[in-house]
């Protein structure tokens, strides 16, 4: 939670989340489980490589894991800020329901839904009705128990099954990803919050496999090629179009702006703001 920066999020147990925007927030991120999002107020750009969603207060949609995003939260135009509910789904919940429950997996009939990112939802009453409930939890700030945490997800899943059947094939498919080109996934995914070790995952390596292939590649270690590939990019965003420090770290992939500025100066011998004023006006 940074109420400071005005943004607030709520985690119940690293499977619900609420967050609320006052200001327009970017972000990219790498969505590492399938998720469940619904608008209640505001608005979001959500942007991928084959799409682009502008989406209101009510909509929701389906996010499938292993893929990047990046997003856009802002207020809507009357000024309601941004908040936006998010249910995981993850994989080993997903693999105890399929055991438990006799879910029939229909043949896919329509094969762009395997193939979507991300999938908008039709507005329904069993959704709305879920996630009204998930709200009043947040909003009373009493999460539920386990059990009916559970529920609650197996609620989601039905949910899901009903109005999209299609979807059966994306939630409980729990191949790993296949080993890809190091190179181009990390020049496209630098500033993605991850973990060495999810790098490695999200390459369909093991983490020394990963480590050996990319010394080959870069010449150097993964950590201190992914802090100066931010750096460069946080240079060339404050030079070439002379946005502040404060509104590029996060664009970047750093976590506050202290790191980002000490991590700054080591890197190029001056702090950021030099590099802000020699933009060009």
């Amino acid at each position: 939670m940074d109420a400071k920066s005005g943004i607030v999020v709520y985690d119940y147990v690293d499977t619900f989340y609420c967050c609320m925007v006052e200001k327009d927030k970017w972000c990219e991120e790498m969505v590492t489980e399938h998720m469940l999002v619904y608008l209640c107020s505001g608005e979001m750009e959500l942007i991928s490589l084959e799409k682009r969603y502008h989406l209101k207060k009510g909509d929701a949609f389906f996010i499938k894991r292993n893929h990047l995003l990046r997003k856009i939260k802002q207020p809507s135009k009357n000024g309601e800020p941004f908040k936006g509910l998010f249910l995981q789904l993850k994989m080993p919940f997903l693999k105890k329901m399929l055991s438990e429950h006799q879910i029939i997996i229909p043949l896919v009939s329509n094969p762009g839904v395997s193939k979507a990112t991300y999938m908008m939802l039709e507005k329904h009453s069993f959704l709305k009705g879920l996630f009204v409930s998930l709200e009043q939890y947040f909003d009373a700030q009493q999460y539920p128990s386990k059990e009916l945490m559970e529920a609650k997800l197996k609620e989601a899943v039905f949910t899901l099954l009903q109005l999209k059947p299609d979807l059966g094939s994306v939630l409980f498919d729990f191949a790993e990803p296949w080993k890809i080109d190091l190179a181009d996934f990390m020049n496209k995914n630098y500033k993605c919050d991850l973990s060495v070790e999810e790098f490695a995952h999200y390459t369909g390596r093991s983490l020394s496999s990963f480590k050996k292939d990319f010394s080959r590649i870069f010449n150097t270690t993964p950590s201190r090629w992914i802090v100066r590939k931010r750096l460069e990019e946080a240079k060339f965003l404050m030079d070439k179009y002379g946005e502040k420090p404060a509104d590029v770290y996060l664009k970047v992939g750093f976590k506050n702006l202290s790191h980002f500025s000490t991590a700054f100066k080591k890197e190029f011998g001056f702090p950021p703001s030099v590099a802000m004023g020699s933009a060009v006006v």
